[in-house]
C-alpha cells in the first residue's frame, strides 16, 4: 500500500493502542525496507521481504538482527505495486502485483519465480499469471463497489487465494476471497466467499495473509489485529474457527508469515506511527486437528442456460446420496437466496432454480456439501 495520508494516520491514532502479552519485538528493519509489504520465511528460517510500489522488482533476505543478507532482482518484472508473496510446496514464490488503491488497474498480475535459494547469482526471471475480477465493470469502480484492491495472497492445495482490501464508501467492512489457478495466462478470479472484518474504515482492512506449514491455519493481518482461521475444510477458510489476536500497537502492518505452526512473524512499514520493525506472535497451544478429509461428493457441476433469465438449470454428478444446499451469492459474497436438493442416489441429478425475483447481474452458485463448496459463476439478464 502507498503511504497513508495524514487523515489515515490520525484515524490510526484515534483507534488507540492495544495490549498483547503474546507478542514481542524481534528487531528493527533497515531503511532499505521502509515499504516492506510481503514476507516469506523459507525452510532455513530466512526471512524474505519485498517493498511495495516505488522500489525495483527486488527481494531481500533479512536475519533476526535486522541485517540484509542478500537481494535478488527479478529482471523481467516491474514493481507496479507488489503487495504480498506466498510459496508452494516446491518453494516457488508467487509475488502479488495487485495493489489497486484507486480500483482502476487493468494490469493485475502475479509473478512466479523459482525458489530463490536455488538461484545462482543475484538475478532471476519470472512467468506471469494475469487476472481480472469479473464483477468489476468500471475503472475505477464506483465508491460503493471499491473492493478490487488487494494486499493479501496465499497458496493452498494447488491454488492461489486473494483476500481483498475493502475501500467501499460507505464502508462495508468485507474482505472478499478469490481463487486463481497457478497456470500462466489470463484468468478470471473466482469469488468464493467473504468475511466481515468488523472494521469501520478501509485503513483497518486486510493487508496481508499467510498459510501455516501444516496447511491447517490461515492468518490475516491489519493495522492492529491478526485473525487465525482453523478447522476449515478445503478452501472454506471462513467456515472454520476464527480467533483474533490484538498486536499491541496500531501501525501500518502489511507483512506476515508463519515461522512454524505456533509462531507468526509480522512487520510494519515506516509511517507516521513509527519505523519499520519485525515482531513475533506466539499462538497459545495451537490444536492440530486430524480431520477425516473425505472428498467432495460433487464430482461435476453444470449450469445452463448461462446467461439465464427467470430460470436456470443446475446439473450435478454426485458420488453418493447427499442432501445439498445451494446458495446464490452476489458479487459482494452475500447470500441472496438458498435452495436445497435431496440426492437419494449417486449419479447425475438436475434441478430448476427459480430466479424471477433476483435482480440482473453476476452471481455465484455455491453447492455446499458438508463444509465443501463447489462454485459456478452465473449471469442473470432481463
Amino acid at each position: 500500500m502507498k503511504k497513508i495520508t495524514l487523515l489515515a494516520s490520525l484515524l490510526l491514532l484515534l483507534n488507540g493502542y492495544l495490549s498483547a502479552q503474546n507478542t514481542r519485538l524481534i528487531t528493527n528493519i533497515p531503511a532499505d525496507l521502509n515499504e516492506n509489504s510481503g514476507m516469506w520465511i523459507d525452510n532455513n528460517q530466512q526471512i524474505w521481504l519485498h517493498n511495495d510500489g516505488g522500489d525495483s522488482a527486488k527481494l531481500y533476505t533479512l536475519d533476526t538482527f535486522g541485517t540484509i543478507q542478500k537481494t535478488v532482482i527479478v529482471t523481467n518484472a516491474a514493481n507496479f505495486d507488489w503487495e504480498d508473496i506466498t510459496h508452494d510446496a516446491q518453494g516457488n514464490l508467487y509475488i502479488g502485483d495487485f495493489g489497486n488503491n484507486n480500483n482502476n488497474r487493468q494490469n493485475l498480475r502475479i509473478y512466479k519465480i523459482s525458489n530463490p535459494n536455488t538461484i545462482v547469482g543475484r538475478t532471476t526471471t519470472a512467468t506471469e499469471i494475469k487476472f481480472f475480477y469479473p464483477e468489476q465493470t468500471a475503472f475505477p469502480a464506483p465508491d460503493a463497489d471499491k473492493n478490487y484492491d488487494a494486499e493479501a495472497l496465499i497458496y493452498h492445495n494447488d491454488s492461489l487465494y486473494i483476500f481483498t482490501k475493502d475501500r467501499t464508501s460507505p464502508h462495508e467492512g468485507y474482505t472478499r476471497l478469490y481463487q486463481l489457478p497457478t497456470d500462466t495466462g489470463t484468468h478470471a478470479a473466482i469469488l468464493l466467499d467473504s468475511f466481515l472484518t468488523g472494521q469501520s474504515n478501509f485503513v483497518f482492512e486486510i493487508t496481508g495473509a499467510a498459510s501455516s506449514p501444516n496447511g491447517q491455519q490461515i492468518a490475516l493481518i491489519n493495522a492492529n489485529t491478526i485473525w487465525v482461521f482453523s478447522d476449515f475444510v478445503g478452501s472454506d477458510f471462513f467456515g472454520g474457527t476464527a480467533q483474533t489476536y490484538p498486536l499491541g500497537s496500531t501501525t501500518q502492518k502489511e507483512a506476515l508469515d508463519f515461522l512454524d505452526d505456533s509462531t507468526i512473524y509480522f512487520s510494519n512499514e515506516n509511517s507516521f506511527l513509527g519505523t519499520p520493525k519485525l515482531f513475533e506472535l506466539k499462538l497459545p497451544n495451537p490444536t492440530i486437528t486430524n480431520l477425516v478429509q473425505t472428498k467432495n461428493v460433487v464430482q461435476k457441476m453444470q449450469v445452463f442456460p448461462n446467461p439465464a433469465k427467470a430460470k436456470i438449470n443446475l446439473q450435478l454428478t454426485v458420488s453418493q446420496a447427499q442432501k445439498l444446499k445451494i446458495n446464490l451469492v452476489d458479487a459482494t459474497g452475500k447470500k441472496v437466496q438458498t435452495f436445497t436438493k435431496e440426492c437419494f442416489t449417486a449419479g447425475e441429478h438436475q434441478m430448476e432454480l427459480d430466479l424471477k425475483s433476483i435482480p440482473t447481474g453476476a452471481y455465484y452458485l455455491q453447492v455446499v456439501t458438508g463444509r465443501y463448496k463447489t462454485v459456478q459463476r452465473v449471469v442473470i439478464v432481463e
